[in-house]
């Protein structure tokens, strides 16, 4: 009786220390870890890549598949023979990058932008784009994109391009030169346009517009504020139709107050700044120029 007793309690004891084992709370940082080892790995980290093309199928293929991380390198010029749309989207610390090389996009039908953008989160550096039959550079829907040192080059509407809702794009250190719409006399090609219905929150720094049948900059139609800094528009206004204004900023009707800061209009065929209608309260500051066919400032509120 009494060995049986005592491997009673001993099993008792043993029974009640597995139990005390098992309801030990588990630290956060463990959890963590136990979550971590049974949850898939986010497979989109792992695909990230980069790739340069110098082909129109590659550049195409290559864009088609991207996704946040990815670093597409041009070599060399590419022609296009139609638009490349920029859909996918990277994210807020892993953008999507397009870099270096040319694209000629003469050979691109009639009416055709060289490049649209509607995706978000894309870094577009280094590069030319030129020869479009419509504008060069498009942003429209997307946001937070980031342009570098891109030259958007005789295109036949503007070189760069922001509308229909495209919101919260740096233009920095960018050039447009020489774009021109035949058909319409260059009534229509700006170096920059921030226009028609763009969205909030999209800025040029150090950017130059020469040389551009219509106007350096033009913000005709824009609801929401748009900051100029630094930036230098000169000689603009050589089309039989364009306005010639080295920065338009908005239109009759509008009431929107846009920000110029530091910039330069030399030797535009109109004037240098014009309000353009636009009653809002233009804030410009450190802003001059020289040789604009009508003077300086006009209609600025």
């Amino acid at each position: 009786m009494k060995t049986n007793f005592k491997l009673l309690v001993l099993c008792s004891i043993l029974s009640l220390t597995a139990c005390e084992t098992s309801d030990t709370p588990v630290t956060e940082n463990e959890t963590a870890i136990d979550n971590q080892e049974v949850t898939p790995t986010n497979s989109s980290s792992l695909t990230a890549k980069s790739t340069t093309v110098t082909t129109e199928a590659a550049l195409r293929s290559a864009v088609s598949s991207a996704v946040a991380g990815d670093i597409i390198t041009i070599s060399g010029t590419i022609n296009l023979t139609q638009t490349l749309e920029l859909a996918k989207s990277g994210t807020s610390s892993s953008k999507i990058n397009l870099t270096g090389g040319v694209l000629n996009c003469s050979g691109q039908p009639s009416g055709s932008w060289g490049v649209k953008v509607n995706g978000s989160y894309w870094n577009i550096t280094n590069m030319t784009i030129k020869n479009a039959k419509d504008c060069g550079l498009v942003f429209q829907t997307g946001g937070y994109n980031y342009v570098y040192n891109v030259s958007t080059l005789a295109n036949g509407d503007s070189g760069l391009q922001i509308y229909n809702g495209g919101h919260d794009n740096y233009v920095l250190s960018c050039k447009s030169n020489d774009n021109y719409d035949s058909a319409n006399g260059g009534e229509n090609a700006d170096g920059f346009a921030c226009k028609l219905s763009a969205g909030a929150n999209n800025k040029f720094e150090n950017c130059t517009a020469n040389h551009n049948s219509d106007d350096g900059w033009d913000l005709y139609g824009q609801p929401y504020t748009v900051t100029i800094k630094g930036c230098t528009a000169s000689n603009n206004g050589f089309g039989t139709n364009g306005d010639g204004n080295g920065f338009k900023l908005g239109s009759a009707g509008q009431n929107v107050a846009h920000t110029v800061t530091n910039n330069t209009a030399t030797n535009n065929l109109a004037w240098g700044y014009d309000g353009n209608g636009n009653t809002g309260h233009i804030t410009i500051t450190g802003s001059g120029g020289s040789g604009n066919g009508k003077g300086l400032f006009t209609r600025l509120y």
